[in-house]
């Protein structure tokens, strides 16, 4: 593989001379060391005691590195998972491989608590090894805020107010002015949660809830009579009522 450096090994003869010398280790003995950038064909010539010589050949190919490619940079939100894909060669290995489900797959599966940065070591049909890299960055979930429970009397409507994001989708929508929006005006007839669904820049998402109790005061007094001179009490109310007027 281009970059490495390959033992070369003559014999039959008692001294020898290698050539092209540039890139060999030393071209003055059997066992050069040779690191050519292409392929070159090596020649060298041996000569015995009594001064006879003849000449050999070799060709070395140097074959390119593997074009590993790990993909581009990803994001994920806290907790989620999200594939990899490696390309450029017919093996692969991952590390770190504690938050991977495979590491010896071209397109394992992250799971990484933190930004992680993972790294490919791809290797072609030809042995020769190269590498990449991707960063994973973990986005934290937004911090979603419905609001604190509060109470409400029947008939009237309070206008929500959630936190967190730029997106918000509430629910139960039959109790809602719109359902879309970040302050929905919300007009329950009963105790009822509301949720809602808070979605950041990053498309991570979270959720938090939010009561609202509904007050019911009974005033149904009823028609009676008395006689001049005479009186009655009043009775109107409720448990929950605590002004008169």
């Amino acid at each position: 593989c281009i970059g490495d450096t390959v033992q070369l090994n003559a014999s039959g003869a008692l001294t020898y001379v290698w050539s092209p010398t540039d890139s060999l280790s030393d071209p003055n003995i059997a066992d050069p060391l040779a690191y050519p950038i292409d392929t070159t064909m090596y020649y060298v010539t041996g000569t015995d005691a009594i001064g006879c010589s003849t000449t050999d050949s070799l060709t070395i190919t140097v074959n390119p590195l593997p074009n590993a490619d790990a993909g581009a940079d990803l994001g994920l939100c806290d907790g989620d998972t999200i594939q990899l894909l490696a390309t450029g060669g017919s093996t692969y290995s991952w590390t770190p491989s504690a938050t991977l489900d495979d590491p010896n797959i071209d397109n394992p599966m992250a799971f990484p608590l933190s930004t992680t940065e993972y790294i490919v070591t791809v290797t072609d049909s030809n042995s020769c090894v190269a590498s990449d890299s991707v960063i994973v960055t973990v986005n934290p979930l937004p911090t979603a805020f419905a609001g604190n429970d509060t109470s409400i009397c029947v008939g009237d409507t309070l206008t929500l107010n959630a936190t967190g994001g730029v997106s918000y989708v509430w629910g139960p929508g039959m109790y809602l002015t719109d359902s879309l929006i970040q302050n929905p005006g919300a007009f329950p007839d009963t105790l009822t949660e509301f949720y809602v669904e808070v979605t950041d820049a990053n498309n991570c998402v979270a959720s938090d809830t939010m009561e609202i109790a509904v007050f019911r005061i009974d005033v149904a007094p009823r028609d009676t009579s008395i006689c001049p001179g005479d009186s009655v009490q009043l009775n109107v109310g409720g448990p929950n009522a605590t002004t008169y007027s």
